[in-house]
């Protein structure tokens, strides 16, 4: 998973501080004094002398002092209002405004394990109702349900992309998801689909460093290459990957009914061309286009093919 430390000290770095201040008060205020030599073999004895008893119970009376102060002190080191604010700056854009509802984990988990992007689309309720569903098919009921919104949110974060390195791509996005306005979904999810490649393809022309992400084999641990990308790129990434779970026609598989980029491709029928698997593809698209437009770094100087 992306190393999520350096965010997380960045955000905790004025608690740290405060909590640094009151711990050197504390440390202040203890009591200093000496203990009388023991006579160590009295101390085998069952009762210790009165002289030691009272030097034990001055020690363990300002050990009880010192440690209610230090739950005292690192007490608001767990204030909800800093945990959230925490989680607030894990969460990309559109899921912001939830961040009392949707936990940056659960983002994260559910990326891991789908092909379906949370990032900059959908809305938050949308992928709030994502993240509860309990299976693959509970989330695909979501998708269909929320077929018009989607599309909605897909559209507004396309308009909004200006990026000139993309705008190729954009129109393809574009063209797509006027086919879906019009009833033709699997032309759109065709479109969308090859789209795909084309903005793989320019950010990993070297086939070695693409296949990482796109053969992704069943049961496996996410790739070296996402799990060293920051939590933003990674969030991108990771339903991509998804997408490519392997599919060889070759070898027996069956068309699997949720969308697939290879059995898309190489598998055409109507159990993979479907509405929901359109809107999935318009997602992957419109997030990574909308990532790229957001200035990914590695974009700026690749030629459009």
């Amino acid at each position: 998973m992306p190393d999520l430390s350096a965010l997380a000290r960045r955000t905790l770095a004025p608690m740290n501080e405060r909590h640094q201040q009151q711990m050197a008060s504390i440390v202040a205020s203890l009591p200093t004094f000496s203990v009388p030599p023991l006579d160590l073999p009295a101390l085998r004895a069952p009762v210790f002398s009165p002289a030691t008893q009272e030097i034990l119970g001055r020690v363990f009376e300002q050990n009880a002092r010192t440690m209610e102060g230090l739950r005292a002190s690192l007490g608001s080191f767990f204030d909800p209002e800093a945990l959230h604010g925490l989680n607030r700056a894990l969460l990309p854009p559109n899921l912001k405004g939830h961040a009392d509802e949707i936990w940056a984990n659960e983002v994260q988990d559910f990326v891991e394990q789908e092909g379906i992007p949370l990032y900059l689309v959908p809305r938050g309720r949308t992928a709030l109702r994502l993240l509860r569903a309990k299976d693959r098919a509970g989330r695909r009921r979501v998708l269909g349900d929320c077929y018009e919104s989607l599309m909605e949110d897909c559209s507004a974060v396309l308009e909004r992309v200006g990026h000139e390195t993309i705008k190729d791509e954009l129109s393809f996005a574009l063209d797509g998801l006027g086919a879906m306005r019009a009833g033709h979904f699997r032309s759109a999810q065709a479109m969308f689909t090859v789209t795909l490649d084309t903005l793989i393809y320019r950010f990993y022309p070297d086939m070695k460093a693409r296949k990482a992400i796109t053969n992704r084999k069943k049961g496996a641990d996410v790739p070296e290459t996402i799990d060293e990308m920051g939590i933003r790129d990674a969030l991108v990434w990771l339903p991509i990957w998804n997408a490519h779970e392997a599919f060889w026609k070759d070898k027996g598989d069956k068309v699997p009914y949720y969308y697939s980029r290879h059995a898309s491709v190489h598998g055409v029928s109507s159990r993979q061309f479907n509405r929901r698997n359109c809107i999935q593809a318009l997602m992957l698209v419109t997030s990574l286009l909308g990532y790229v437009d957001q200035g990914a770094l590695e974009f700026r100087n690749r030629p459009s093919m």
